[in-house]
Order: C-alpha cells, then structure tokens, then sequence
C-alpha cells in the first residue's frame, strides 16, 4: 500500500468513527416526569393559600386549605349518630340472648324469637350505615386540605383566601404542581440503536454542558417518524437533575448512547 491510500485509508477511517460518534449522540427534548393539578372533592370557601409558585415542597405539605368548621361539624354530628347506633345495637344482642335463652325454655313463641332477631339485624344495619356516614364524613374533612402528593415545584396557584370552590362531582385544579427532581426527556433513535437500548439501561445525559445521570423508561416498538436512515422509534429517559442544574422545560439535552 502507498503511503498516499494509506493517509486516504486512514482519513476515511477516521470520518467513519467521527460519523458514528455522532451518531451516538441523540438530541432529546426535556420534560416533566410528574405534572399534576390538583383541587378538592368537595366545596367550601379558601381559608389559607400556604404556597405561592416557584415554592418547592414536600410530600404530604398543604398546599390550599377550605374553612373547616362545617367539616368538624359534620365529623362531630356524625361521630354521635353512630355512638347512639353501637348503643342500640348492644341493646338489642343483649335482647337477642335473652330472646335465645326463654325460647329454649320454651317461654317465648316462634313469633317473638324472630322479632327479636329482626330487632337485632335492623340494629346492626342502621349502626353500619352510621359507621359509613360517619367515615364520609371524616374523608370530606380531610379532603378540605390539598396536600403535596410527591415532592416538587409549585408551577401555577389559582386560589386566594375567601374565594368559593364549587366542587360539583368535578374538582376544579387550585393548584399545580410538578416534580422537579426527576425530568423526563424524549428522544428518536433508529432501529439499530434501539435494539441496543433496554429498559432500565443507565446512560449519560449532557445539559448545559455538565453530565447528568439518566435511566431508559421506555424504547418504542413503533415507529413515531421517518428519516434517509429509515424509521425512528421513541426513547423516554428520566434524568436524575439536583440544586446546581435546574433544567427548563423545553431544553434539549443530548443523550449519550455509547
């Protein structure tokens, strides 16, 4: 071989690798892994608005507070219903034994045994349906108070105290929020690079010109686009993201898939 088509041998060598390197970085466009909007089952006047947004919050934090009396109320009112209930029916198992006992003395009739025992099912009825009342009326308290379902970033806050939230079957969003710790980005890759990709397959992610760390969720098995190349298939990652590297949604972060 002539040092000449050695150089060319070498030069072509040399593009091809620089082709698939290239090749091997695929563009991906950031999103949210979680995006929820969240209001209330029930209606009720705002009493406090704890977040603004931009406020990042815990699991389990309240976000939007309703006046909470009536629900006290409520809970209140039917905690009584159902104690007089668990009363009436201890009276009438206290009846039902002694129902029992004189029947098989053969001193009370067939007739006023199953009074009896008629006495005694109403009694346990209306003391379930107590309890049933009673248990709706403990979950409308504590769906009074919105709460943070994961950890993350108020996005938007569309309530202010002494407005009026008519929940009629449908809970109207006071509130949304996403989590901000994990994003999720989405990617086409062709089919050879797909099949080499499985879920849970950890990779590199760049944005911003730092590394992050990311995780395959998903590699498509249809194909969502075409390209010269051929057919393209989706690839969802999620991207583990921490104080110094707030990703805006919408940011293109390049995937590394070697």
């Amino acid at each position: 071989m002539t040092k000449m088509a050695f150089v060319r041998v070498t030069w072509l060598f040399a593009a091809c690798a620089a082709t698939l390197a290239q090749a091997a970085d695929v563009p991906a466009l950031v999103g949210w892994s979680q995006r929820v909007e969240l209001g209330t089952l029930v209606s009720g006047i705002v009493a406090n608005v704890h977040v603004q947004p931009g406020q990042t919050v815990n699991k389990g934090d309240e976000l939007i507070s309703l006046d909470d009396r009536e629900f006290r109320s409520e809970v209140q009112r039917r905690l009584a219903e159902y104690g007089h209930a668990q009363a009436v029916l201890e009276e009438a198992q206290r009846e039902d034994e002694r129902a029992i006992e004189l029947y098989d003395r053969t001193v009370l009739s067939d007739f006023e045994r199953n009074q009896a025992l008629i006495a005694l099912q109403a009694a346990r009825a209306a003391a379930e349906r107590a309890r049933a009342v009673l248990l709706e009326a403990r979950l409308n308290l504590e769906r009074s108070v919105v709460r943070a379902p994961f950890d993350g970033l108020v996005l938007a806050v569309n309530a202010a105290p002494g407005q009026t939230v008519v929940s009629d079957l449908q809970s109207r969003p006071l509130v949304t929020v996403a989590d901000n710790t994990l994003l999720r980005a989405r990617a086409q890759v062709d089919a050879a690079q797909a099949a080499r990709l499985e879920t849970g397959q950890a990779l590199r992610a760049i944005g911003r010109g730092r590394a992050l760390e990311a995780a395959v969720i998903f590699v498509g098995l249809e194909p969502v686009g075409m390209a010269s190349e051929g057919p393209r298939y989706e690839l969802v990652v999620d991207i583990v993201t921490d104080e110094q590297m707030e990703l805006r949604i919408g940011e293109t972060v390049t995937l590394d898939l070697e």
